[in-house]
């Protein structure tokens, strides 16, 4: 069977995974030797897609219909950060659509830190737990559902979920006014500090480095501040009229490759301080017991005084 390049329709593929690192099944994972692309092959169909994520994603990932205490104080020390990242980018205040917004803690101190902030999100029980315990106004629904014009628009830890990124900027683009800007979170494929057992996963169609990410946006955005910490942060700015496609500069594929063939145990352990992680899970685990019986509402508070 021949694969091709979701963003650059080449079929040079190099195989760099064949196992799920969740479930330990068969998940062929290929790099594109043309643009450095790491994509899922063959890519499921948008229909089970859907199904997918508007009732199953959440419990296999989370395994609940709704957040449980650590799961809302994990959210909202993720928004607390990405407050910041908007914040040092000059961006205090303006119309905010969020879009995948789980929970709804985002939105819900967004919404108190002065922005207009509004979300969408495809899973039922999520969704509803942001309306009844923020009274956030977070929609049940998808891209496509999303209306209105905004000065910014947000994206964690979804395009990666998403069938064609190329096509996701563009409806992307729609939601936003001229020059508005999209702040995007990704897992970063390249980042030292992801262990070799848990790096790629059924639920995630595409894998993404700086160069990859800004090249599938760079028809309809130009980057403006890029952050790998652990995740890649990036954001970008709406361009006035769609450009042709950038791809990432000579020789960037040859180096993703080497880099990705790299990341093994030693790596791991020494260069992405993996020998930290047992000291820093305790610290998690020890504070989240902190929030057991606390309502997502005192979580939040309790992060905002």
């Amino acid at each position: 069977m021949i694969i091709y390049c979701n963003f650059c329709n080449g079929h040079d593929m190099h195989r760099v995974a064949d196992t799920d690192s969740k479930n330990g099944g068969r998940l062929d994972v290929f790099l594109c030797n043309k643009c450095g692309l790491i994509q899922q092959a063959p890519l499921p169909d948008e229909q089970s897609l859907e199904r997918y994520y508007s009732t199953h994603y959440r419990v296999d990932y989370k395994g609940t219909r709704q957040p449980r205490a650590r799961h809302v104080f994990r959210s909202a020390n993720q928004a607390v950060n990405r407050l910041g990242f908007l914040r040092r980018n000059g961006l205090h205040s303006g119309t905010l659509l969020d879009i995948g917004a789980g929970s709804g803690e985002f939105v819900a101190m967004a919404r108190k830190a002065g922005y207009g902030a509004t979300g969408i999100e495809p899973d039922l029980g999520y969704s509803e737990y942001a309306r009844s315990e923020y009274s956030a106004d977070v929609v049940t629904g998808k891209i496509r559902d999303a209306v209105g014009l905004h000065e910014i628009v947000t994206l964690f830890h979804v395009l990666e979920h998403l069938r064609s990124p190329v096509e996701a900027f563009a409806s992307l683009h729609r939601l936003l006014v001229p020059g508005g800007r999209l702040f995007i979170e990704v897992p970063w494929i390249l980042s030292g500090a992801i262990s070799p057992s848990n790096r790629y996963f059924k639920a995630h169609l595409f894998y993404f480095d700086v160069q990859t990410l800004a090249a599938c946006a760079s028809s309809h955005f130009e980057t403006t501040d890029v952050e790998t910490n652990g995740n890649l942060m990036m954001l970008l700015r709406a361009r006035e009229t769609p450009a042709p496609l950038e791809f990432p500069p000579p020789g960037y594929t040859g180096e993703a490759k080497r880099k990705i063939d790299d990341q093994g145990w030693l790596r791991y352990i020494t260069y992405g301080k993996g020998w930290r992680k047992p000291f820093t899970k305790l610290r998690c685990l020890m504070e989240e017991q902190r929030v057991n019986g606390l309502s997502g509402r005192q979580i939040l508070e309790s992060l905002q005084q």
